[in-house]
Order: structure tokens, then C-alpha cells, then sequence
């Protein structure tokens, strides 16, 4: 990438032009924040040989029922993708929605024990049934009160650590201190170019030292944006390359994707408006499980995978959730599985979730407009020309060669 040079796709709108009239943010590394982003009896009769086997069974009843007539339900409720479908839309308005989507308090889940069934009938049918299994207690996160879901690790919401010590107490989060290095002059020349939200490059921030804090009261300091936390993010140099870790900020730290990213439960990305997360399925139920008494559950087909996608609303609630199937999906705005027809920050195919050889989920970009943004969890290294998030604050890493 050109030096000074802005890709035109940044934040751009897929049906509609950017807002020009914006501002440049402050200088001095102190900078104040711009918009933002049956039946009877038989007896003695062995009915064994005159019934149907299950599968016959399944498919007469379901043929009888779609022969039936069924009154139309009136669906009064409007539908959660519904907005507003006018065509002036600005950048801002993004980075707003997204904004408040993160910066909410999740609501805990409430939730009960339930202890496992296993059908034993060895006797008469010579075979055990599997188990139903049922879905675990979620997990609280001692930091932020979010709800995981079980056999989480950290949390999704903050990335805090969901470990109990043997004491029985939580683990509380620590931000760890600024080293020496915070003090000690960077001899390569790196910088952040704060982006306007026009698309435009705004300030450029050279980084001084071989460590720097971001945050409301960092190195680099923002105190007038409120959804940067007071500490929120740390750039390390390391012999000329440059890497950052999110410091259990409130409302994350993203990086944009410049390449295929592998996806674990709990991943957050944002696509045009949408904030979403991937997460596993809390529980497995075979297509011939059956309950106690042996009644077959009655369902949904399934769609063969094991993971889901939930659309994150304001105030962490979650909207809808989005079946995966085993092979994976396409997101967009016009085409593919999961389809956001009313937003138009979002390109018609905007990314794809896919299942690769090794079993494991990814999560690819195809050529969108506005981009797909990865919440980071680890210290994460950066390259010249990468796009970072957090905040209000939009950054492009700018890496001069020498």
C-alpha cells in the first residue's frame, strides 16, 4: 500500500456514498474522539409383524399432516433483521451501531441443572438407548456477569478468564503493568494513521517507544471516547516488528481480515451492521433420540454441523441464531445461507464460513466493501497497511522502510 495512500473500499457503502462533511481528529497524542464508528386395546394379538418399521411411519405422518389444513398464523411482530430501508446512510451510523452493540451490559442467562436420562431396556429390546444429553449450567464471567456457554476457557464477551482457583475463589483478571520497554526510544520508524470517517487519513501517530498503552488514560490517550476502556490496548515493537494484545478492554479490540482466520466458539466478528458470534452447539441429539418412555423427539431437520451463529443485538441479547451446516455457509446481504437483506453496509456476498480439511471452521472475506473485522484474543502481529479497531478509534498500521 502506497504511503498516505486510503483504500477507497474503507467503510464505503455498498449502495450508498460516505458522508464527506467529517473532521479530523486532534493532535498532540491526546485526542478527543469524532463520530462513531389413538386408541383402544388389542389382546393377544402380537403386533410386531403388521407395524410399520419407524422410517415408514415417519414419512406417512408427515405426509398426513402436510395434507391437512392448516389456518395461517397472522405474524403481527416485526422481524429483527427489519431497518430502516432508507438509502441515507453515512459511515458513522456503522460505527454507531457497532459501537452500541458492544458497549452494552449482556443480561446472565438464567439456567437449571438437569440431570441426564439413559432408557435401559436391555430385556425387551435387547439394546440400550443413547443418552439425551442436556444442556449444562452456563458459565458467568467474574469480570463482566456475560453468560458462556460450557467448557468455555475465557469469556466471549471479555476475554477474561473463566478458571477457578483451588481455593474456590475466581480468578480475577490482572492488566499487566508497562514494562521498561514503555520507556525506551523505538529506532524503526512505525506509526498508527488515525482514519477520519470519511475514509480519509487523519493524524499520524508515531510511535516513541518500543511499548505503547492506548486507552482513555494510556500513552496514547483518548479521554473523551467512552468506549475505549481506561487501558485498553498495548502495541509492543519487537526488532522492527510491531504486535498488539487487547488489555480485557469492555468492548474488544478487532483487526481486519486480511486472510482466512480459523474460527474457535466464542469468536466475535462484525460484517457491515451485523455483530455476530460463533459458538457450538451446547448439546448433541441424534435424529432417533428418544426420551425416558421411548417417545422419539419431534423436530426441525437438522442441518448436520455442530457449530451456530448468533446475531448479537443492543445489550448482548441474542436476535437470532444461525444453523450451520457441516459444509459451512455463505453471509450476505442478497446471497448465500445467511442473508441480512436490509443492511447496506453489507456487500451481497460478503463472507464465508467454511469447514476445512482438518475439521476446523474459517471465516474468509470475499472481496466486501466495508470489510470483516475478527475480535483478538491473543497478542496478535501486525503488518504494514492492516487496519485496527477499538473504540471510536480506527487506525491503519504504517510501517516506513528505511
Amino acid at each position: 500500500m502506497e504511503e498516505g495512500k486510503v483504500p477507497p473500499d474503507l467503510f464505503s457503502l455498498s449502495d450508498s456514498e460516505s458522508d464527506p462533511d467529517m473532521s479530523n481528529t486532534s493532535e498532540n497524542f491526546v485526542v478527543s474522539s469524532g463520530g462513531r464508528l389413538g386408541g383402544g386395546g388389542n389382546f393377544g394379538v402380537d403386533l410386531a409383524a403388521a407395524l410399520p418399521d419407524e422410517e415408514d411411519a415417519v414419512q406417512g405422518a408427515a405426509q398426513r399432516f402436510r395434507r391437512s389444513k392448516i389456518a395461517p398464523m397472522q405474524m403481527n411482530a416485526p422481524s429483527l433483521d427489519e431497518q430502516n430501508s432508507s438509502n441515507d446512510v453515512s459511515a458513522a451510523q456503522l460505527q454507531d451501531f457497532i459501537l452500541d452493540a458492544l458497549d452494552a451490559e449482556p443480561e446472565p442467562a438464567e439456567s437449571e441443572a438437569v440431570e441426564e436420562t439413559m432408557r435401559v431396556d436391555i430385556e425387551h429390546t435387547g439394546r440400550i438407548e443413547a443418552p439425551l444429553v442436556r444442556p449444562e449450567p452456563t458459565v458467568t464471567c467474574p469480570h463482566c456477569a456475560a453468560s458462556n456457554p460450557p467448557g468455555m476457557k475465557f469469556c466471549v464477551e471479555c476475554g477474561g478468564s473463566l478458571a477457578i482457583a483451588k481455593n474456590g475463589d475466581d480468578i480475577k483478571r490482572k492488566i499487566p503493568p508497562p514494562s521498561d520497554l514503555s520507556r525506551k526510544e523505538n529506532p524503526w520508524k512505525i506509526s498508527l494513521v488515525s482514519i477520519n470517517e470519511d475514509g480519509s487519513d487523519g493524524v499520524d501517530i508515531p510511535l516513541q517507544f518500543l511499548e505503547t498503552t492506548i486507552g482513555r488514560e494510556g500513552d496514547t490517550r483518548f479521554p473523551t471516547d467512552a468506549f475505549l476502556s481506561p487501558k485498553h490496548a498495548r502495541l509492543h515493537i519487537e526488532k522492527g516488528s510491531l504486535f498488539i494484545e487487547d488489555l480485557y478492554s469492555l468492548n474488544g479490540t478487532f483487526l481486519k481480515l486480511r486472510d482466512e482466520v480459523r474460527l474457535t466458539p466464542g469468536d466475535t466478528f462484525l460484517m457491515g451492521r451485523q455483530v455476530l458470534r460463533f459458538e457450538r452447539f451446547e448439546q448433541a441429539i441424534t435424529p432417533k433420540t428418544k426420551s425416558a418412555d421411548g417417545t422419539r423427539y419431534m423436530g426441525s431437520p437438522s442441518p448436520g454441523g455442530s457449530y451456530k451463529v448468533l446475531q448479537i443485538g443492543i445489550g448482548g441479547v441474542v436476535q437470532n441464531v444461525y444453523c450451520l451446516p457441516e459444509s459451512g455457509a455463505v453471509l450476505g446481504r442478497e446471497k448465500g445461507d445467511i442473508i441480512f437483506p436490509h443492511d447496506k453496509f453489507m456487500s451481497s456476498r460478503h463472507a464465508q464460513i467454511y469447514t476445512g480439511d482438518d475439521g476446523n471452521c474459517y471465516l474468509v472475506d470475499l472481496n466486501s466493501s466495508n470489510g470483516t473485522w475478527i475480535k483478538i484474543w491473543e497478542r496478535t502481529n501486525l503488518q504494514d497497511g492492516d487496519f485496527i479497531f477499538m473504540g471510536q478509534q480506527l487506525f491503519r498500521i504504517h510501517v516506513r522502510v528505511r
